[in-house]
């Protein structure tokens, strides 16, 4: 019964966590390639069957896969914003399943193999788990070639739809021979996260310490920044290429993109004053970055 519970919540946490990662990307990028409830569902089916077949053998395995799925939805949309953005939203839909139905299918195929690399203790040599980003090349050639062909406007939607096709179906024949190795792969990484949070957590303290003394920083000065625009008639900041007081919000998002050394330029100090005391937490931001850093590090050598 434990172990019925145990693998319930495991699979529901892997789930949700590739679900809440796809869907915010799904949904940003919705109104370019329309992916959004296809990329929810098809990663609810991807995450479900693969922990079936294998289980996670580590909570960060979710991490892996969730950001696996993700970078190909990104590097999707960008081809579709790119190239194919005159398709019928059936093509794309069609398009974007084909390499993730493959890789299914081949993750299927080899699964014993698959299984037998993630049940044994030893992690996958060097050389093996640099194999899975050979398969990328020529994913990448592919993608590569597309973005140089279709550059022209005048191309027939139906050549188009031709060729998209053609595209997808060669980078989903690759992604089904690809797939045992790219499996192993995530399975690997999740094991390797896993002990890099494990070895670095003594680290936890020393990190929360300086996120607490950087929280400070922009808290404190982003409440100067606005006390003074208070205390004065004349605006101190110029907004977008208008003179007006700050916001709490704007004054918090200024003072951030100030300690981070940013400066996008969409506010600008317009008085001494200000100036000087952006100057002043400038200072003090790089100074506890430095100190933090050094804080950070000396405690990983005990």
């Amino acid at each position: 019964m434990k172990k019925e519970t145990s693998f319930y919540h495991r699979w529901l946490s892997m789930v949700f966590f590739s679900v809440l990662l796809l869907g915010l990307v799904g949904y940003a990028s919705d109104q370019t390639s329309g992916m959004f409830e296809v990329s929810i569902v098809a990663v609810i089916v991807l995450t479900s069957v693969f922990h079936l077949l294998f289980g996670s053998s580590s909570s960060f395995f979710n991490v892996v896969f969730a950001n696996g799925m993700t970078i190909y939805l990104c590097f999707f949309t960008f081809f579709v914003e790119s190239i194919f953005s005159r398709l019928p939203q059936s093509f794309m839909v069609a398009g974007f399943l084909m390499p993730l139905a493959s890789f299914l299918a081949g993750a299927i195929y080899w699964r014993r193999e698959i299984a037998e690399i993630v049940q044994t203790p030893v992690v996958v040599q060097d050389k093996k788990f640099a194999k899975a980003f050979l398969w990328l090349a020529p994913i990448s050639l592919i993608g590569f070639a597309a973005f140089v062909l279709h550059q022209s406007a005048t191309m027939e939607v139906s050549l188009l739809e031709k060729f998209f096709l053609g595209e997808m179906t060669m980078i989903a024949i690759i992604v089904f021979f690809a797939s045992r190795d790219f499996s192993t792969m995530l399975m690997d990484s999740g094991a390797i996260f896993g002990d890099f949070f494990s070895d670095n957590a003594h680290l936890v303290k020393p990190v929360f310490a300086f996120f607490t003394f950087y929280s400070i920083n922009i808290i404190v000065f982003a409440a100067t920044y606005c006390s003074i625009e208070r205390l004065s008639v004349t605006p101190h900041f110029m907004v977008s290429g208008v003179e007006r007081d700050l916001t709490f919000v704007e004054s918090m998002y200024f003072s951030l993109v100030t300690i981070s050394t940013l400066g996008y330029g969409d506010i600008i100090p317009e008085t001494n004053a200000v100036r000087f005391v952006v100057g002043l937490q400038t200072f003090l931001g790089t100074l506890l970055f430095l100190f933090g850093v050094h804080a950070i590090l000396s405690h990983r050598k005990k």
